[in-house]
């Protein structure tokens, strides 16, 4: 099988899995097709090779100014850490920061003091210890600038070495406020797509600056765990247990079902690039065939003949 041929099939591959049915049926060229199967290779190949996956969050927003400019002071650490806006200045110290809240609040579309409704989206993007922190805030800049042109935000960079605070985490991340209402009046209202995009967009500026990042599925992984939600951690901590919260388990949710349809998948896959005349894609199967295998001893599922 040639190339050209393989893209093909993995397009076909992948869009059961990663596109909602429709009852619109929509037709792609064989150039969009061959693009979006060398686009799964890479996905596939990032995931067997373990890329470090970026993490990219909303964590709230501010109702109101009062909230928003509270947001600011905090992730600038009330001044000790600079801000930087949509417009590449930066505002540091208690002063700027002042400034920085007045023309949110009064420019573009006015911000109340208090609301009831957020008023703005607070984002973090974060990589693992280690990762290049010039790199990380270069490429957190290039993805505001595009997911976010027409609207005011500002972004901090946080690292081990430079945030002042107790518990400074050794995470390298950047936070960013982006105001809700765009300078044509349009409000931000990001959906779940919206962050799946975000984080394969960030992904990409990642790879774009050195930084070896993707942005697949949990269930990719085979990893049905997310990390406990804040209220979860301070339950915990109070001696609250999720078993008398009545919270369903992943076995509940059907965990051994979706690693079952992922671990088929996979072989289909390596199926695919085994039969591919390039070594490449034949290496590339031999990992896909492991990846199955973990789907297998983490899903715990039975496994399938072939």
């Amino acid at each position: 099988m040639n190339r050209d041929q393989l893209d093909i099939y993995l397009a076909e591959w992948d869009r059961g899995f990663n596109s909602r049915h429709t009852r619109r049926v929509q037709t792609r060229s064989v150039a969009e097709l061959r693009a979006r199967g060398a686009a799964v290779r890479e996905r596939l190949s990032h995931i067997v090779r373990r890329t470090p996956q970026v993490l990219v969050r909303i964590s709230g927003g501010g109702r109101g100014m009062g909230g928003i400019r509270a947001h600011l002071n905090y992730i600038a650490r009330h001044g000790q850490l600079p801000l930087e806006d949509q417009d590449g200045d930066r505002h540091l110290g208690r002063d700027d920061l002042t400034w920085l809240g007045y023309s949110w609040q009064h420019g573009g579309v006015p911000i109340p003091e208090v609301a009831e409704w957020r008023e703005a989206v607070n984002i973090v993007l974060s990589m693992p210890e280690g990762t290049d922190t010039v790199a990380l805030q270069r490429a957190a800049r290039a993805f505001a600038a595009a997911e976010f042109a027409g609207y005011q935000y500002a972004m901090a960079l946080h690292t081990p070495d430079s945030d002042p605070s107790r518990s400074a985490s050794p995470h390298p991340h950047v936070h960013l406020c982006v105001k809700k209402a765009g300078a044509d009046g349009r409000r931000l209202n990001p959906r779940k797509q919206d962050l799946r995009r975000w984080r394969e967009d960030f992904a990409e500026r990642l790879r774009e600056h050195g930084i070896d990042a993707a942005a697949s599925r949990r269930l990719e992984r085979f990893q049905p765990i997310k990390g406990e939600q804040q209220y979860v951690r301070h339950m915990r901590a109070r001696g609250v247990t999720l078993a008398g919260l009545g919270l369903p388990t992943m076995p509940a949710l059907g965990w051994g079902r979706q690693a079952q349809g992922m671990r088929d998948r996979y072989l289909d896959a390596a199926a695919m690039l085994a039969a591919s005349s390039h070594d490449e894609d034949r290496t590339l199967a031999v990992g896909v065939s492991a990846l199955a295998n973990l789907g297998h001893e983490r899903g715990r599922i039975p496994g399938r003949q072939r």
